[in-house]
């Protein structure tokens, strides 16, 4: 299903109890004003919240030429613009999780820090376009926004407390689904029961 802004406004507002619906999400009336004030901080929280397949991305990072200012790390990078939240680095050659810090450097710049060279960084990206949306995102989205929005659109801090618990729980809702899909092998399996 493809969503738009509009169309998540309106299960925002349905989630909040509010039966009057929107046309279109530029209209300058109260709700939907509301609700674009809290749409991207909305957006990129319920991004950060989890690592949806649909936000996916991987980029070899860039040395930024600089030494780390912590000494516990040999490599500097530069963070990618369109990163919301570096999940991991992949190793190269060996199985172990490859340790890394985002940091800020000398010029207040964000990098990421590792002992690896080359470095490939697996994050979850900034989408602004709602057709790549997931389903399950869309509704952990549309409750998160209507938590957020709860107090100035209805004044009820009771609704607010649902909606939070119901985002919570289609979060962990969506994380089953969302972790279904795809297939990675097992490393650690024994090449003996590979030839089998």
């Amino acid at each position: 299903m493809n969503y738009t802004k509009s169309k998540i406004f309106n299960i925002t507002l349905k989630n909040l109890r509010v039966s009057v619906c929107i046309q279109n999400s530029n209209q300058s009336d109260k709700n939907t004003v509301i609700l674009n004030e809290f749409y991207d901080s909305a957006k990129e929280q319920v991004l950060k919240d989890f690592d949806w397949n649909f936000a996916n991305s991987y980029r070899e990072l860039a040395l930024t030429g600089n030494i780390p200012q912590n000494p516990k790390f040999l490599y500097e990078y530069d963070y990618p613009n369109d990163c919301l939240f570096a999940r991991e680095i992949i190793p190269y050659v060996n199985k172990e999780i490859v340790e890394f810090e985002v940091a800020s450097n000398v010029t207040g710049q964000k990098v990421i820090n590792t002992n690896i060279t080359p470095a490939v960084l697996r994050y979850t990206k900034s989408v602004d376009n709602e057709t790549f949306f997931s389903t399950e995102f869309v509704m952990a989205l549309c409750w998160y926004l209507a938590f957020l929005a709860a107090p100035a659109i209805t004044g009820n801090r009771s609704i607010q407390s649902d909606c939070l618990s119901v985002y919570t729980s289609i979060l962990a809702k969506a994380k089953t689904i969302n972790a279904s899909e795809g297939y990675l092998k097992n490393d650690d399996s024994c090449s003996w029961l590979d030839i089998r």
